[in-house]
Formats: C-alpha cells, sequence, structure tokens
C-alpha cells in the first residue's frame, strides 16, 4: 500500500515538473516575441523618421521649383491668397552672425565634427548642431542628422564610436 502511495506522489511530481517545464518555455517564447515586438516598433520609429525626412526634402525641392519657375516666368513668386509652405526642418537654414550668409545643416554637422576630438554618436551631433545656435522644429532632429551624416562623402562612420570627417 505504501509503495503504491509513493508511485502515485512520484508520477504527480513528475507530472507537475513536465508542466513547469512547459511554461518556462512558453515564458520564454513571449520573452522573445516581446523582444522582437520592440525591435519593429523601434524599426518603425526610425522609418517614420525617415518618411519624415523624404517628405520634407520633397516639399523643398518642391518649393525650389516653384520659386525657379515664377523668376523665369517673370511672375510674382507666390500668389498672395497662398501663404508660402513652411520650411521643412530637414532643410533649415540658420544666419550666422554677424553676416546674412545662411549654412546648411551638412555645413553645421561638419563644424561640429571639425571641433571634436574625436568620433561622435549621432545624437551627440545633433546636440552639438544645436548648441552652435541651429534652429529646427523638428520632433527628431537626432534622426534627420543621422540621414545627413550617412549622405555625407566627407563624413566616416566608426564602427562602436560614431561619426568623424575624412582626413
Amino acid at each position: 500500500m505504501s509503495s503504491d502511495l509513493l508511485n502515485h506522489f512520484d508520477a504527480q511530481i513528475q507530472n507537475q515538473e513536465r508542466l513547469l517545464r512547459e511554461r518556462e518555455q512558453e515564458i520564454e517564447h513571449l520573452r522573445r516575441q516581446r523582444e522582437r515586438l520592440a525591435e519593429l516598433q523601434r524599426q518603425r520609429d526610425e522609418l517614420c523618421a525617415q518618411i519624415r525626412a523624404v517628405e520634407s526634402d520633397i516639399a523643398l525641392v518642391e518649393r525650389s521649383m516653384t520659386a525657379a519657375i515664377h523668376r523665369f516666368s517673370g511672375r510674382p513668386e507666390a500668389p498672395a491668397a497662398r501663404p508660402s509652405p513652411p520650411v521643412p526642418a530637414s532643410a533649415a537654414r540658420v544666419t550666422v552672425p554677424p553676416g546674412p550668409k545662411a549654412t546648411t545643416l551638412k555645413d553645421e554637422i561638419r563644424k561640429a565634427l571639425r571641433a571634436a576630438r574625436g568620433p561622435l554618436t549621432g545624437p551627440a551631433v545633433a546636440d552639438r548642431v544645436k548648441a552652435g545656435g541651429y534652429k529646427t522644429s523638428s520632433g527628431d532632429f537626432p534622426a534627420i542628422v543621422k540621414k545627413h551624416l550617412g549622405e555625407m562623402d566627407d563624413v566616416a562612420h566608426v564602427r562602436g564610436k560614431g561619426y568623424k570627417l575624412k582626413t
């Protein structure tokens, strides 16, 4: 009788251990899914920032083309009834005192990298550009700076360290 009882308890323990292993596997699977979801959301946010930057660039080119067409045709640049669209954040310009000469975002990025003692991360470059007086209304200015860094032929990416000017 006691051996039957022991066998019964042993079977229950083995069953509970099996259920525990299954639950642990399910938990691990859920952890992996949560990590994958976070990665997909990060990728989505990056793509949205890139789309906003491209849309801003498109708007800037359209404005430039419209102004050129009006100049060549001898018409006023913009009809009085239509307000001009806002300057896109990725193409915004800042006036550098004392003269009226404006610099581009890429010029400001070069200036920040030139002043750095070593490679800078994208967010660090964005911070230095803003600290230097560059004005932007972008909600994700570091993403715009990173996009421009990737497009600049005179900037090198140092893996694990950031960006620097090529020598």
